[in-house]
């Protein structure tokens, strides 16, 4: 049986690089969409409790494709159907007088069937701390062109502050 020797593998058309297998037989894949943004200030203490809030971020680790875009929150774009990761940190100060606060990821803008507690959610009491972090990740089936936007919201408390290291990130699974 012969043997087939590869290190690159390129697309159909020879345009795209598509897969790297390194002198250790590691398999590296350049174009696999990828992101990471975060906050990188804190924000002064505001009300958050009315609704559910997008969560503000400012600043891109980077993003392999250019499917996540940044304003005062993020928002990925699937660029094909398939199973993402997507992992949340959100880190508020001062949540002492919250009865609890809670993250989502919502999918197209909109909670999962109308239902917040279907909606990639995270749940925590902060029992008068003066700091909390949520921190969740989930795999998430989307098809090409959904989004994904995490929102927050903080019930009890209208002083609660949005602290650096917030972050977002995600990756394509396959």
């Amino acid at each position: 049986m012969s043997k087939l020797y590869v290190n690159d593998i390129y697309s159909k058309d020879g345009s795209t690089h598509a897969i790297d297998i390194d002198s250790s037989g590691r398999v590296l894949t350049p174009a696999r969409p990828a992101f990471s943004v975060r906050q990188s200030t804190a924000l002064s203490a505001a009300d958050y409790t009315a609704a559910d809030v997008v969560i503000p971020f400012n600043s891109e680790d980077f993003d392999i494709g250019s499917n996540v875009t940044i304003s005062s929150n993020a928002v990925f774009t699937a660029p094909v159907a398939g199973v993402y990761q997507f992992n949340l940190t959100l880190i508020l100060g001062t949540p002492t007088a919250a009865n609890w606060v809670s993250s989502y990821l919502y999918i197209d803008g909109a909670t999962v069937s109308g239902n917040s507690d279907l909606t990639y959610r995270c749940l925590a009491d902060p029992v008068g701390g003066d700091y909390i972090d949520l921190t969740s990740s989930h795999l998430i089936q989307l098809t090409a062109t959904q989004t994904v936007t995490p929102y927050f919201r903080v019930n009890g408390d209208t002083s609660v502050t949005v602290r650096a290291g917030t972050r977002f990130s995600g990756f394509l699974v396959g």
